[in-house]
């Protein structure tokens, strides 16, 4: 008995997938051609306008999660017209991607350095180690700025 479902080529789902981002790159393309510049301001969806039309839409599954964030931020911050589903679909699409993507686990990075104060006896106070900050007044920062002289450390008691 012959199967009688239609036969259905394997470039099929990759042209309509190809005509899905031409749709997205050309509703895209009219948001950006609204405003003069709008590409250089906003150079994230600049570049997905140019891998939509020639990667189709699945050139979103290869952005990389951190430029997901900026083009979702971007885009959803425009006014989508409400007569384009292919630019709602676009940003359907890159909210799921975004979503679907774990961040990077961030390698453990040893605490920040920090100034540690002791007021302790058996910590002993090294000159040549710690800084030591001072107020002065106006006329001796203005005094030392100007003049060549050697600062002059005072201790007190």
């Amino acid at each position: 008995m012959p199967n009688s479902a239609p036969f259905v080529p394997a470039a099929a789902p990759a042209s309509g997938d190809r005509l899905r981002g031409r749709l997205m790159a050309q509703g895209l393309g009219r948001l950006l051609d609204r405003v003069r510049g709008a590409r250089d301001v906003l150079p994230h969806l600049a570049a997905l306008e140019r891998g939509l039309l020639d990667g189709g839409s699945m050139v979103i599954d290869r952005v990389p999660r951190q430029s997901l964030a900026k083009l979702c931020s971007q885009l959803s911050s425009l006014p989508l017209p409400e007569e384009d589903p292919a630019l709602h679909e676009l940003l359907t699409r890159l909210m799921d991607a975004l979503e679907g993507r774990k961040p990077v686990p961030v390698a453990a990075k040893p605490p920040p350095l920090r100034p540690v104060l002791h007021d302790r006896d058996d910590m002993p106070f090294d000159m040549e180690r710690t800084v030591v900050i001072e107020e002065v007044s106006h006329s001796d920062f203005m005094r030392v700025s100007q003049a060549d002289t050697p600062t002059i450390h005072r201790r007190e008691s």
